[in-house]
This record gives C-alpha cells, sequence and structure tokens, in this order.
C-alpha cells in the first residue's frame, strides 16, 4: 500500500502510449494500446478514490466536539475506529506474514540444498533475518 498522499503517478507512462498511438498502423493495435491507456488511468482514478475514501474519516477529526459529553464520546469514537484502527491492522497481519515468511524460507533453503546436493555442487545460502513481532504493551495494574 502507497504511504498516504504518494500515490504513484507517473506521467512518461502516458506519454509513451501517446507515442504508441501516434504510431500505430492498424487498428488491432489502436484498440489494444486504448485498452491499455484507459485501464492505466482507471487504475491511478482508483488508487485516488480510495486514498480520498481513506482520507474522510481522518478529515472528520479536524473539527473538534463541542463542549457536550455526548459530542466527546461520539468524537473519541471517530477518533479510534477513523484513526487509531487503520494504524493497527498491521497487528494483525504482520504475525501471519512472518509465520508464512518463516515457513517460506526454510522450504526455499531446503530446495536448494537438495538441488545443491542433486548437483554436487555447493551453494552459498545467505541467511534471511525473519523479524520479529513486538508484544503489545501489558496494561497497567494496581494503582
Amino acid at each position: 500500500m502507497p504511504g498516504q498522499g504518494s500515490i504513484p503517478f507517473n506521467a512518461e507512462v502516458f506519454a509513451q502510449l501517446r507515442r504508441q498511438i501516434d504510431s500505430v498502423s492498424t487498428g488491432v493495435q489502436l484498440q489494444q494500446i486504448t485498452t491499455q491507456a484507459m485501464g492505466s488511468l482507471n487504475g491511478v482514478t482508483a488508487g485516488i478514490t480510495s486514498q480520498i475514501a481513506a482520507l474522510q474519516p481522518i478529515l472528520a477529526l479536524l473539527q473538534p466536539p463541542a463542549a457536550n459529553p455526548a459530542e466527546i464520546v461520539t468524537w473519541i469514537n471517530k477518533l479510534i475506529t477513523g484513526f487509531i484502527e487503520p494504524y493497527t491492522k498491521p497487528a494483525v497481519t504482520l504475525p501471519i506474514q512472518i509465520a508464512q515468511l518463516t515457513t517460506e524460507v526454510g522450504l526455499l533453503t531446503a530446495s536448494i540444498q537438495a538441488a545443491a546436493a542433486r548437483l554436487g555442487e555447493a551453494v552459498e545460502i545467505p541467511s534471511v533475518e525473519i523479524p520479529v513481532f513486538p508484544d503489545p504493551p501489558q496494561p497497567p495494574t494496581g494503582p
């Protein structure tokens, strides 16, 4: 996922597509390039639309609540769901990815070693440092 506000836009891709359009010699080529160009544009606009949608809950937090307890509670709930929760999603996905990565490193190493043995060759296998996901902080206990 691109960082917030950093949707990649490469104008050179579209300049290249225009050059290709200018040099087509058949309708089939023109259709292929047209489909590719419009698909690229739709991809960029989908990315921008997604980022705008992600920003909406955060932008709503720019309006502080009135001195009304109900509005303050609502604002805090929006802060949690619109700002804090999205940042915690990696806490769910990263441990799973680390486990999958650990498995794949083992399988890949075994395959390399088996191929090296079959070929009678020595192969240096660089080490892979598996990231460690930190334990969540524990709530304070007692007064």
